[in-house]
């Protein structure tokens, strides 16, 4: 849906479907809206308009990889509309003076809620239930576990980390969080029981019950859960994968999880997405597969608007935008 027409160079670029409601109120603030929308499971469309003038792109971090930069060369400020930026912090944007903001923070909740769904089908075996009520089968002494006191280890304590130790301890859980930069939050606001730096991995592992990776995806953080890391876990404990897909070494993990070295996992992020229908992930009891649904919710549009209609107004007021990415950390 082109707001002007193609002859006029639009000052924001959206390259996925807004409705309508949202559309009128970007129009209050600047008018010279184009809007082309890209389906991101399918290859990059033709850009029909002149993007010469253009200050503004909205897009998807994870699939765009900003190849239109080179027909839009005026463009100062690109939102991801996703938290991910695995395709758009390429060496060329890195290296260059735009500005790149995410969705961080809109999907913490339900990123948060999903977890605790997780934590909570693995400890009441509910996988268990459901296979067992496809046969009709009566069985009452299921090894289901009680969550308070148990432990768990949240790898890559950002705003996601944040919002799932809250519910966790509403739960009456343990929680120890584990993060590059360990002094970030005041004692006063923080849920965790405790927050160590990322030196402290293996023994996080070690303790936990649940083990809780929200990592982005970064040159430091690919396949940081490999092997090595999965025999430092309990036996008897739970992976849960909220981050990113090419965090997990997944043929490692795969190895484990038939080897009865850890209980299970509850993945919602995968390498390759969609799962390829012949991965052993979709046949492992032990295994809750989600399609990448975690961040998912009935206010999801309005939280990411929200926060797009808040960066337009300061960027046209000059003030400094929320969510801007540390292009070189990747987050």
């Amino acid at each position: 849906m082109n707001v002007i027409t193609k002859k006029i160079s639009p000052t924001i670029y959206i390259r996925y479907n807004l409705p309508e409601v949202y559309l009128n109120q970007f129009k209050e603030i600047c008018p010279n809206i184009v809007v082309e929308p890209w389906n991101f499971d399918g290859p990059e469309p033709e850009v029909t308009v002149d993007l010469s003038k253009c200050e503004i792109l909205l897009t998807l971090g994870m699939r765009d990889n900003l190849n239109i930069l080179k027909k839009a060369k005026n463009v100062k400020w690109v939102h991801s509309i996703s938290a991910g930026l695995d395709a758009m912090l390429t060496e060329e944007v890195k290296n260059s003076n735009v500005i790149i903001s995410n969705a961080k923070g809109c999907t913490s909740v339900p990123i948060a809620e999903h977890t605790i769904a997780l934590i909570s089908a693995f400890a009441r075996e509910i996988p268990a239930m459901v296979r067992k009520q496809k046969t009709q089968e009566w069985c009452k002494m299921l090894p289901v576990r009680t969550l308070a006191g148990a432990t768990v280890g949240i790898i890559g304590y950002g705003e996601i980390g944040y919002e799932i130790a809250k519910r966790c301890k509403g739960l009456e859980m343990k929680v120890i969080g584990c993060r590059r930069n360990p002094e970030k939050k005041s004692k006063e606001q923080e849920p965790a029981d405790e927050v160590v730096g990322m030196d402290q991995v293996d023994e996080v592992l070690a303790k936990s019950d649940y083990v809780v990776v929200a990592l982005p995806s970064t040159e430091d953080t690919i396949h940081f859960m490999n092997k090595a890391r999965f025999n430092k876990m309990k036996k008897d404990s739970f992976l849960i994968n909220v981050g990113r897909g090419n965090t997990i070494a997944e043929e490692d993990l795969v190895d484990c999880l038939r080897s009865g070295k850890i209980a299970g996992a509850g993945l919602d992020v995968f390498e390759v997405e969609p799962l390829p229908k012949d991965h052993p992930f979709w046949y492992m009891d032990n295994v809750i597969v989600s399609p990448h649904n975690a961040y998912n919710s009935n206010n999801h549009s309005e939280r990411v608007m929200k926060l797009i209609l808040e960066n337009l107004t300061r960027f046209y007021e000059g003030r400094p935008l929320l969510n801007v990415v540390d292009k070189k950390l990747g987050y």
